[in-house]
């Protein structure tokens, strides 16, 4: 298994290789496509070179607000990246937010279901290319501590991290309850409300103690 693993990381290399640009480094905010999410967030937007979290759990939102987010990030030309590691992404609901499915690579390794350490690196090698203006990871919960090869997934996440700094891409890891804790510079809490998504709370890193931000009333949206 780990050595298939390896085999379609490698293809994935090859590909992103041949999609690789130079393009002025990117820095500040991305925004997410919807303005109350945006009034929530510091600097009016998700962070570029960093991890941010969306969590929630089924039918919070928080696909419909990564897809929102992927789709404004794409919207002057650029390449954008899904890790679906759960099998879950519906391409036509994401091309009814306005996604260019052209301009969309949707990795989906095989086995990812029950073993998520290929999905983990697929991702890595994505964030750290630099072609790709932001990469959605949907990654299943590890079964086990370790990888194939002993890298705990704690070290991983931290791989990620960087690797997401070191391309500059809006990052958006979709949380579930139970999952492990991420790296995130930004994280927001989802859940589903009377007249569709809510954001519960906005955590940023490094930010000053104190309540976490609450949507207002009325910033809710359809899901």
């Amino acid at each position: 298994m780990a050595g298939n693993a390896r085999d379609i990381i490698e293809g994935l290399r090859e590909q992103i290789r041949r999609l690789e640009r130079r393009a002025p480094a990117r820095a500040g905010h991305a925004p997410s496509g919807r303005a109350e999410v945006d009034a929530l967030l510091p600097g009016g937007g998700f962070p570029r070179g960093a991890l941010s979290e969306l969590a929630g759990g089924p039918a919070s939102g928080k696909t419909a607000v990564a897809l929102s987010a992927l789709a404004a990030a794409m919207g002057e030309g650029g390449l954008g990246a899904w890790v679906d590691g759960r099998g879950e992404l519906y391409p036509p609901a994401a091309a009814a937010l306005g996604l260019d499915l052209q301009r969309l690579l949707v990795v989906r390794p095989a086995g990812a279901t029950a073993d998520p350490w290929s999905a983990l690196w697929a991702a890595e090698a994505l964030l750290g290319s630099g072609a790709f203006e932001a990469v959605v990871l949907d990654v299943p919960a590890a079964g086990q501590a370790r990888a194939p090869g002993g890298a705990a997934i704690e070290a991983l996440l931290q791989r990620l991290r960087a690797a997401a700094e070191k391309g500059g891409a809006v990052a958006l890891w979709l949380g579930v309850p139970g999952g492990p804790r991420v790296p995130a510079a930004l994280r927001l809490d989802l859940s589903a409300g009377p007249r569709g998504t809510e954001v519960r709370r906005a955590f940023a890193r490094g930010a000053a103690e104190g309540p976490p931000r609450a949507a207002p009333p009325g910033a809710s949206h359809a899901a």
